[in-house]
């Protein structure tokens, strides 16, 4: 009874305190829309295709139907080489035609594209589904010509805002936990709250475990938030499992409450926390690819970033949401996500404070 109290009283606590509502909602959103609108560069109508060369009557036909399409760009050339485009982003999708077949059957064709870009590829592949219509109708007025078949290609080139959005989770899950664990422990400590709680029936679990759950729920509106506004506003197209990507927020969110309660223990008073958690935080926010790619950085930068925990859970959350992986596919980040927790756990327990140190 006593911990469902004291998890609805920290819920309640963080929902009503309009300064606590910006950092954990507004603040996320606001630099979510700041980038997105400065670095997405919108949509563009323009669709390209690649056609494998076959060097057939069928490749005069198609650069013909296209020619006579303002918005549409065909490119011949080999398959791997156009598949290749069409991962880095220089395609929309690809056609391959099997005129092997026509003989006795239907002609086969093969259509690639990217189902991470829900507006280009979806538009590339109704395109040419009725380009293939159009050419049948007009080109060799038969009932049936094309058996087609369709394959889904994850671009290796992520969208700028399907890069950024799982970052931004990331982003506000770690602060939210970092000032949301440390600052009111530390608080607490100095009203001599922790004090008196030594006297009374509530365990330091129960206590702390209230405080994680709650901030456990916060973590989860949060993602739900920045996914909804990625999916409304920046057609960022959700892919791999989201009961997937619950579990890595549920980690995160673990290993960051972690690191606030070893900030709680490294501050011996309120005034220390924000310098001690922004000196953590903000160099994460920076180095560990919420808002870039970091394989352009220096090697020493990239060296740092790869210990940094939020790459962790940026890589994790990214590799889910937005390029359908499974937990099992991130099973090595995962684990380092909890060894993290685990290391950040220990030296929590070893620096914990029940009441102010005021030798320091």
């Amino acid at each position: 009874m006593s911990f469902r109290m004291l998890t609805i009283a920290n819920l309640k606590m963080h929902l009503r305190n309009r300064s606590s509502l910006f950092w954990h909602f507004a603040f996320p959103l606001i630099f979510m829309v700041l980038f997105g609108l400065i670095f997405s560069g919108g949509m563009t109508s323009q669709i390209r295709v690649g056609l494998v060369d076959t060097s057939s009557d069928f490749d005069e036909v198609f650069n013909t139907a296209f020619a006579e399409i303002d918005n549409a760009t065909l490119v011949e050339g080999e398959k791997d080489e156009l598949i290749d485009d069409l991962k880095n982003g220089g395609l929309d999708a690809v056609i391959v035609l099997d005129e092997s077949t026509a003989a006795n059957s239907l002609i086969d064709v093969e259509i690639f594209y990217d189902q991470t870009q829900s507006l280009t590829g979806s538009m590339a592949r109704s395109f040419i589904i009725s380009l293939l219509d159009q050419i049948r109708m007009q080109a060799f007025a038969v009932p049936e010509l094309f058996d087609v078949t369709e394959t889904s290609v994850a671009r290796e080139t992520l969208s700028y805002m399907s890069f950024l959005m799982p970052g931004v989770i990331g982003m506000s899950i770690m602060f939210s936990a970092l000032f949301g664990t440390s600052y009111p422990l530390v608080m607490e400590r100095e009203k001599g709250i922790l004090r008196r709680l030594r006297l009374t029936l509530v365990t330091p679990v129960s206590f702390i475990g209230a405080k994680t759950v709650g901030l456990l729920a916060i973590a989860f509106m949060q993602a739900a938030i920045i996914i909804i506004t990625g999916i409304l506003f920046f057609d960022v197209q959700i892919v791999g499992s989201l009961w997937a990507a619950s579990f890595v927020v549920l980690i995160g969110c673990l290993m960051m409450v972690a690191l606030g309660l070893l900030v709680a223990g490294l501050a011996n008073r309120l005034e220390s926390v924000d310098a001690i958690a922004n000196s953590i935080g903000m160099p994460m926010m920076f180095l560990a690819g919420t808002f870039f790619p970091v394989d352009g950085a220096p090697r020493w930068l990239q060296t740092i970033a790869t210990v940094l925990p939020l790459t962790y859970l940026n890589d994790a959350l990214r590799e889910i949401l937005v390029t359908g992986s499974t937990l099992i596919d991130v099973s090595n980040t995962l684990l380092i996500i909890v060894a993290w927790t685990v290391v950040f756990f220990a030296f929590a327990i070893y620096l914990f404070k029940w009441e102010v140190n005021y030798q320091k």
